[in-house]
């Protein structure tokens, strides 16, 4: 059994239950006056179904941990309406009354809290709570935080809000200040959390519970009012790695220490020194915990504390002597001890020899229990590990619904057999991209790329990039044409790779719908080959993956990697370090928009009241969908002659960001390009999308190409031959600017009002 909390929510008569369920349920009645605040907030529930929700407890403290093991159980029934009901859990050397009536219980006033904060007074009627509660109370096992998350969770399905669990967190945070057990229920694992500051005067209303002072909780008081909501993000966690071979013995004696009293004891103000002590500890035990194998010297240190134990000793006869009492060296398989949260349970990390290690320190606390106080206690201890599932919630079926028998992937939504028809219809496209040292056969597991046979005597230079389509994808949903889309994917990644002077070798793509159309898929990564061929890569794989629910209609996701090499003795561009004042600026025509700006793009094209399917305003010839389409110009082989020749000090692919923001990434900071803008045409389409748009040209320049690929560094007097090669390979070079001293921006634009026109 795990030492979780459990709730359970009915929303159907207890006479629906079987006879031994039936005794451990009591119906929620509602007064009329109650019943009157549900209409009036909205009806809510009326499912026939229950809800099982399960939170963990564990080590607390600033890091805390959500532990697996082994308890005893205590359990009872909530009854809300209008009469109370007291339960008394039995447990070893003491008797705690727990309050069951709904606005004085934890966990329930809790759920009412969230109830309230979304104008619902009341539970729905009729709404069964069964709580079973394995974790020991008032023993810093976190009880107090596996209760609040349970209430929050409660209160989120018994008003069906559907609250995320970082949502669920921020009212946990509302109730519980300290986020180390909360955070570990919530989410489980080795957790590392901190609360941000809260408003003061919403930390003083009334209607908020209080999970200070258990096992009788204040606050949550009912005043009418709409309780003050979190914010959002109030609280903040992190999960760190636990080693797999360290497991915790829980010393657990059968006397209470109460968060209260814990707290009080700690004093207003601590001394630098041992604050300083603490944190270096902290910073330091986060990181062995995970390593393996453990470093049982470094975690021993990391788990001293100066800033609660010593204070504590008072509470917990014998607690200095006992901690000290056992090293590793002392007990081998030790790892490190410290006190569980307010205590008096006692948490030891071990690796081995845990049942010598647990039988020691039980020992030495009866006997200084025995010694200070002079009575007799007896103690339990469990051996735990890190839960990782944390807060669960599970759906079962109504009664009377039969589990459906034989299903299949299918029907979940997910095709294997429309997955392997697309595998064996994409094949020849994807075998027509094959290169030496890249045989683009796919059905493996990977692609394979051998170097040597691409070329690479010598090992080179890897250079990689990944990108994806963007929002243009929602132009071709709407035209139901794929077949550019691919080429973009590909060239936002190679056009990436060659301006830093690498030869393109390998792609991989990503597509990603609810429902795979083999046609829709075969056309998107046919048009992937076509890119690749265009750059001399070879398409070595993919991942197709069909995801229910997650896109609609024919819409889907694609991203795309591609990897490529530099050969060993060449530059990596940018050259900065050889870049002047006075060196020019080469510019690469774009044919449109290319594949940046299309969230803009598309918001022009619905403000001037324009189909995909009219008429292209910019080009009579086409239509607005098929001219956006035009797929973004792959600029890889042109380069890659002008590269060979060592011509260029530099390249800035123009994408995202425009000229502004992409042509200072490749030049050192002191200089600045200054940029003729009438040096160049600008397509038709971004003109119009400038005009329509009411676009200003500084917005131009950081939004869209504004007509130029690719800008390159030469040195002037390379200027020529450089333009030439870049010609001849069938590139429209312009001149359109030099290099000069860096001032203020780094990018310079003159003559635009030719954009105005």
């Amino acid at each position: 059994m795990t030492n979780v909390a459990r709730i359970i929510i009915l929303t159907r008569h207890p006479s629906e239950l079987k006879e031994s369920q039936r005794s451990l349920y009591v119906l929620l009645q509602h007064t009329a006056e109650q019943l009157r605040s549900r209409a009036n907030a909205g009806e809510v529930g009326g499912s026939r179904k229950s809800s099982a929700l399960r939170t963990t407890s564990g080590l607390r403290g600033i890091f805390d941990t959500t532990l697996r093991g082994k308890y005893g159980r205590h359990q009872g029934s909530l009854l809300f309406g209008e009469h109370r009901s007291r339960l008394r859990c039995h447990r070893p050397g003491s008797l705690r009354s727990v309050d069951l009536a709904p606005d004085h219980n934890l966990i329930s006033q809790t759920a009412l809290y969230v109830l309230r904060c979304h104008e619902l007074r009341a539970f729905p009627t009729p709404t069964h709570v069964h709580v079973v509660n394995p974790i020991p109370l008032g023993r810093g096992l976190g009880s107090s935080g596996a209760a609040v998350v349970a209430g929050v969770a409660l209160g989120s399905e018994a008003g069906k809000l559907g609250l995320s669990k970082d949502r669920i967190l921020d009212f946990c945070l509302m109730i519980e200040r300290h986020p180390d057990n909360v955070a570990a229920a919530l989410y489980g694992g080795f957790v590392g959390s901190y609360l941000k500051e809260l408003n003061p005067e919403d930390l003083k209303r009334r209607e908020i519970p209080l999970a200070e002072v258990l096992p009788a909780p204040q606050g949550g008081v009912d005043t009418g009012l709409k309780p003050p909501i979190p914010p959002m993000d109030i609280g903040k966690h992190i999960r760190f790695p636990w080693a797999k071979e360290i497991k915790c013995i829980a010393i657990i004696p059968n006397f209470e220490v109460s968060t209260a009293m814990a707290r009080t004891v700690l004093p207003e103000s601590y001394s630098r020194a041992d604050v300083i002590y603490n944190l270096q500890r902290v910073a330091l035990l986060t990181s062995a915990l995970g390593q393996s194998p453990p470093n049982a010297d470094m975690i021993y240190d990391g788990m001293q504390d100066k800033v609660h134990q010593p204070y504590r000793k008072g509470l917990i006869p014998g607690l200095t002597e006992i901690l000290h009492s056992v090293t590793p060296k002392s007990h081998p398989g030790l790892l490190g001890i410290c006190l569980s949260g307010a205590g008096p349970t006692i948490l030891a990390l071990a690796t081995d020899n845990f049942d010598k290690i647990a039988q020691y320190l039980i020992g030495r606390l009866v006997e200084e229990y025995k010694a200070i106080k002079g009575e007799d206690i007896t103690c339990q201890w469990k051996l735990l590990e890190p839960a990782n599932d944390g807060l669960t919630i599970t759906q079962d079926a109504p009664k009377g619904v039969k589990a459906t028998e034989g299903m299949t992937y299918a029907d979940a939504g997910v095709s294997i057999d429309a997955g392997n028809d697309f595998v064996q219809s994409i094949k020849a496209a994807v075998a027509s991209t094959r290169r030496p040292g890249a045989d683009a056969e796919i059905g493996g597991f990977g692609g394979a790329l051998d170097l040597a046979a691409a070329g690479y005597n010598e090992a080179p230079i890897l250079i990689q990039a990944i990108d994806g389509v963007g929002t243009k994808l929602k132009i071709a949903f709407a035209m139901n044409d794929f077949s550019t889309v691919g080429i973009d994917l590909v060239a936002m990644n190679v056009n990436d790779l060659v301006v830093q002077g690498a030869e393109p070798l390998t792609f991989m793509d990503y597509y990603a719908c609810s429902k795979l159309n083999v046609p829709d898929a075969a056309s998107f990564v046919e048009s992937v080959a076509k890119g690749c061929k265009e750059s001399g890569c070879a398409l070595v794989g993919g991942e197709t993956a069909e995801m229910p629910g997650m896109y609609q209609g024919n819409e889907f996701d694609a991203g795309g990697a591609a990897t490529g090499a530099i050969r060993r003795g060449q530059k990596v561009l940018p050259d900065k370090e050889s870049m002047n004042e006075g060196d020019i600026l080469l510019g690469l025509s774009s044919n449109g928009v290319h594949s940046n700006g299309f969230s803009l793009v598309r918001k022009i094209i619905e403000k001037r009241g324009l189909a995909f399917t009219d008429a292209a305003p910019w080009d009579s010839s086409s239509t607005v969908g098929h001219s956006l389409l035009t797929p973004t110009r792959i600029y890889v082989k042109p380069l890659l002659a002008a590269v060979k020749k060592d011509l260029l000090l530099g390249m800035a692919h123009i994408t995202g960001g425009g000229l502004e923001d992409n042509i200072p990434r490749m030049l050192p900071k002191h200089l600045a390009a200054e940029v003729d803008a009438s040096a160049w045409p600008v397509p038709d389409v971004l003109l119009w999308l400038k005009q329509a748009g009411n676009v200003s040209s500084r917005e131009f320049a950081r939004t869209w190409n504004t007509g130029l690929g690719m800008v390159i560094v030469v040195k002037a007097s390379l200027a020529q031959e450089a333009t030439a090669a870049l010609q001849d390979a069938g590139e429209r070079v312009h001149t359109i600017g030099k290099l000069i001293a860096r001032k203020d921006e780094g990018v310079v634009l003159s003559n635009t009002q030719g954009w105005e026109q």
